[in-house]
């Protein structure tokens, strides 16, 4: 599968700013995002949650050329999505938005962070978001993951304790909080750490240009500002274990951390962004034993943007394998002999197996922000390889694998053939990508059951030139191969696969509640370029499914709560739900466009239902609309569902025939890979043909009143109740 390249730029930019650009010009949609070289081991050591507040402020604070309006508010109501992330050295604020409003939305954005309003109203209603947040976190996954690394921190450094923040750091009255809010921004909300990165359909010239009005707005750096070194965190603890990480079993996920030296050039931080890229691409499957299934190697991940890190999953729990392993992976990363002084280049080339350019592009962006944090040299500088990869060098913690199935006993009674429902052709991707008329891919769908391949088996196929993905749910999996001998591939991994039973699913419940509104078939799907190998895929499938384990019981919907049986959060979803005609899909296709920022004001702002709200459909035959907020478990969830009816009833009576005049057309995919997704997940949810390739009716007011009155006979309205125990509730 051909790599994407984009024209790239760098450039300095007025006040001390610096900026990134790239064109590509078949988007209709920009991603811009504005990082800052400061995050939460930034802010003062006591007061954890600091830089948080000052990103929740920033989004949700009124605007100066618009007091009713927020950031957030912005841009919902201008089809376009904003959001924002405090890491440990960098915070970036990034957004997608029309190509036709990428101005509007760029000074918009930097005239809020570079001077910003911030009324004690907000900074108190944002105080209680983000106790929210940490009572709905605080045992997940991820900040286990953020308390194990302050394990390996020096003590007396500030990475050495939990920083998100909560009620408790911040309890403090709103005055005091302004005064450090407003000195925090000052010290670090300045053009001197300002890194603006975008990439767009338009020219470089008028890109260049908008960047520079951008970085205008901010201040330059203040005297005697903060210096941007960043002092060494980690101490002389070699590994920490992942709270609770050995109760479910021998597979675990080992995330290994070379720390970068204090001193690192562009130049090798980018060589070190290339290393990380070719290990991806199965450079290191060879070297590794055979106990590890799968690894990823990344350059400044998230919560240790100071180093490289290497996750591997497998059996590799006793201490007695992880020492020797981690000096193998010292030889074996320093042997590999890349060109670790490689200049950065003038295009941008995002991973093999992106779906989306924005998350890909934001995370170029934050690279470009840490990477300001080291002081330049020239270009002849030594190799990392040689100071970084060596004996004693590295920190590792020991967790649970987070892909690992739970394990399952097969009935080995023969069961009869499944059926298998079978498409191939090309249904039209090629007019999203040209590129796929020569293409060839393969993909499946088995319900009810995790698909689990071979070791390492996205790294075999990345030497090979293909293209593997997965996607897991608790309602089933897919697998899809994309390269010139996609088929035959496809073949081998089902031959070698296995099933299990599908794990809990993780992250925020209103996250979990949105996956449902996709619909997908309940028997074993297959799509193939190519109708040759259609045959003996369908077959392959059709034996994979007949091993298929028999259980009793339900998987449990959400993540348990280590807190206990008392739910810590609860998410809510109002869904409307539609048979599927065309002309039904694009009414909740405009539904979600016009509704999107009226809900987030009436949920979050004007009710408080939660920390969470938002709008989102399921395309597809049947399609969905969801209206979904995440509170904490101490409000009257019963009420909070009586206000949603409210809500969402009133929103549907304010839609108008003036807004189906004007319907936002669904974004077209930004990448072959996404194109072929999207025609997949159309297949498997019934609607075969993705909304972006439907034409849209243009209705008389007479023949869209009609249409809303037919909701009440062929939609159905449903509330569903997820909280953080696994309970869920679907009631009308």
């Amino acid at each position: 599968m051909a790599r994407l390249s984009f024209p790239q730029a760098y450039t300095s930019l007025p006040n001390g700013a610096q900026g990134v650009l790239a064109h590509a010009p078949h988007l209709a949609r920009a991603h811009v995002s504005i990082a800052i070289s400061a995050g939460y081991l930034d802010e003062p050591h006591a007061l954890p949650g600091l830089a948080h507040l000052l990103e929740h402020v920033l989004s949700t604070a009124p605007l100066a050329a618009s007091p009713n309006t927020s950031l957030l508010a912005w841009f919902t109501q201008h089809q376009g999505r904003l959001n924002a992330r405090t890491d440990d050295y960098v915070t970036d604020v990034h957004f997608s938005i029309p190509v036709s409003k990428l101005a509007a939305a760029a000074i918009t954005v930097a005239a809020q962070l570079a001077n910003p309003r911030m009324p004690l109203p907000t900074i108190h209603a944002e105080v209680a978001a983000i106790d929210a947040e940490w009572q709905a976190r605080q045992h997940s996954r991820q900040m286990q993951r953020l308390d194990a690394l302050a394990a390996l921190a020096n003590p007396q450094h500030i990475g050495a304790g939990c920083r998100h923040g909560n009620a408790q750091t911040l309890g403090q009255d709103a005055e005091a909080l302004l005064k450090m809010l407003t000195r925090f921004h000052r010290d670090h909300y300045h053009g001197g750490r300002v890194s603006i990165a975008m990439i767009s359909s338009w020219p470089m010239e008028e890109m260049g240009s908008l960047a520079e009005h951008m970085a205008a707005l901010f201040t330059p750096p203040p005297p005697q500002a903060p210096t941007l070194a960043i002092t060494p965190r980690w101490g002389r603890l070699p590994n920490a274990k992942v709270r609770e990480s050995n109760e479910r079993g021998a597979n675990n996920n080992v995330e290994y951390f070379w720390p970068l030296p204090s001193v690192t050039s562009y130049h090798q931080f980018s060589a070190l962004i290339n290393l990380a890229d070719s290990l991806n691409q199965g450079h290191l499957a060879e070297q590794l034993p055979d106990s590890v299934t799968h690894y990823h190697a990344t350059t400044a991940p998230a919560g240790a943007t100071d180093s490289f890190s290497l996750q591997l999953s497998g059996a590799l729990q006793p201490d007695a394998v992880l020492a020797p392993l981690t000096d193998q992976l010292n030889q074996c990363i320093s042997g590999l002999g890349f060109d670790i002084l490689r200049e950065r280049g003038n295009a941008w080339q995002p991973p093999t197996d992106t779906v989306q350019l924005a998350p890909a592009w934001f995370a170029h962006a934050r690279h470009q922000a840490v990477a300001r944090r080291y002081a330049t040299l020239p270009a002849n500088h030594q190799p990392l390889a040689g100071s970084m990869f060596t004996i004693g060098n590295a920190r590792w913690l020991i967790g649970d694998a987070p892909t690992a199935p739970a394990a399952a006993t097969f009935d080995i009674k023969p069961t009869p053939p499944p059926t298998v429902q079978c498409w191939y052709g090309q249904y039209d991707v090629q007019a999203d990508f040209n590129t796929l008329t020569d293409d060839a891919w393969a993909a499946c769908f088995i319900p009810g059951a995790v698909i689990v391949p071979s070791p390492l088996i996205a790294q075999w196929l990345a030497r090979q030139g293909m293209v593997f993905k997965q996607e897991n749910s608790p309602r089933g999996s897919w697998v899809m191969v994309v390269g010139s001998r996609a088929n035959h591939a496809m073949l081998a991994l089902l031959e070698a696969a296995t099933l299990a039973l599908p794990a809990a699913q993780e992250g925020l419940l209103a996250q979990q509640l949105i996956q449902r509104l996709m619909s997908l078939p309940a028997t074993p799907a297959v799509w193939v370029s190519h109708q040759a190998e259609s045959g003996t895929i369908t077959q392959a499938v059709a034996d994979l499914v007949s091993r298929l384990p028999t259980y009793a019981g339900n998987i449990s919907g959400g993540t348990p709560s280590a807190a206990g049986s008392h739910p810590a959060s609860t998410a809510v979803m109002r869904t409307l739900r539609l048979p599927g005609t065309p002309v039904q899909r694009w009414l909740l296709a405009v539904a979600e466009t016009h509704h999107s920022a009226l809900f987030f004001q009436q949920a979050r702002d004007k009710h408080r239902l939660g920390y969470v709200a938002a709008v989102r459909r399921g395309d597809g035959a049947p399609c969905s609309l969801g209206y979904v907020v995440q509170t904490q478990t101490n409000e009257d969830v019963g009420s909070i569902e009586e206000t949603l009816k409210a809500i969402t009833g009133a929103l549907w009576q304010g839609t108008n025939s003036t807004q189906w005049k004007q319907p936002a057309t669904p974004t077209a995919p930004e990448t072959p890979l996404a194109a072929l997704i999207i025609q997949w997940q159309s297949l498997l949810s019934g609607a075969v043909q993705p909304l972006h390739r439907l034409a849209w009716e243009n209705l008389t007011p007479e023949a869209f009143t009609e249409l809303l009155t037919q909701l009440n006979t062929f939609g159905r309205w449903q509330t569903h109740r997820l909280d953080s125990t696994g309970h869920y509730l679907v009631s009308d």
